[in-house]
């Protein structure tokens, strides 16, 4: 379960529903849609990451290097450094320092002195409440181009067991 909580638009004033991570914690780095703004989490446990380049900073916003291969989201934009969530309403891009305000407001697990980071590249990245469907975040995990490869199954091991083709 997702605790969402409440932040506002600077631009249309509307308020919005988001979910804060840290990717340190999630073992991930992520990048932003540029037309929708929707986030993307890139997994370091999988498979396929482990042949990507190394990032010059881990657990933070993707290297550029990294946006070829990764795929379209589906409102039909890229996933791409420098980009940044946007308004579920009006599509404009968030501001991280107007987000600052609600963002600390809200951190009632961190320490009494923590800070938000007030850009979209560190170690927190935020994914926003679809308001299409809510209580459904606005993200995709691991949209790898090589997540699509047919692998080969490996046999159970009843059928290693219990193979007449030994």
């Amino acid at each position: 379960m997702v605790i969402l909580k409440k932040g506002d638009c600077e631009h249309c004033g509307r308020n919005y529903r988001y979910s804060l991570w840290h990717s340190g914690f999630g073992d991930n780095s992520y990048a932003y849609c540029d037309e929708c703004g929707m986030l993307a989490l890139i997994n370091y446990a999988t498979p396929e990451v482990a042949a990507f380049p190394t990032p010059v900073t881990p657990y933070g916003e993707i290297d550029s290097l990294w946006e070829p291969l990764l795929k379209a989201c589906p409102c039909g934009g890229s996933f791409r450094k420098g980009q940044s969530p946007r308004c579920p309403f009006c599509n404009e891009r968030l501001s991280a320092m107007h987000a600052a305000g609600h963002i600390e407001a809200h951190a009632h697990g961190a320490g009494r002195h923590w800070q938000w980071q007030n850009d979209w590249q560190g170690v927190y990245c935020m994914a926003i409440d679809d308001p299409d469907n809510p209580g459904s975040l606005l993200q995709v995990v691991d949209p790898l181009l090589t997540s699509d490869i047919e692998k080969p199954k490996p046999k159970s091991r009843w059928s290693q067991i219990f193979s007449l083709h030994r």
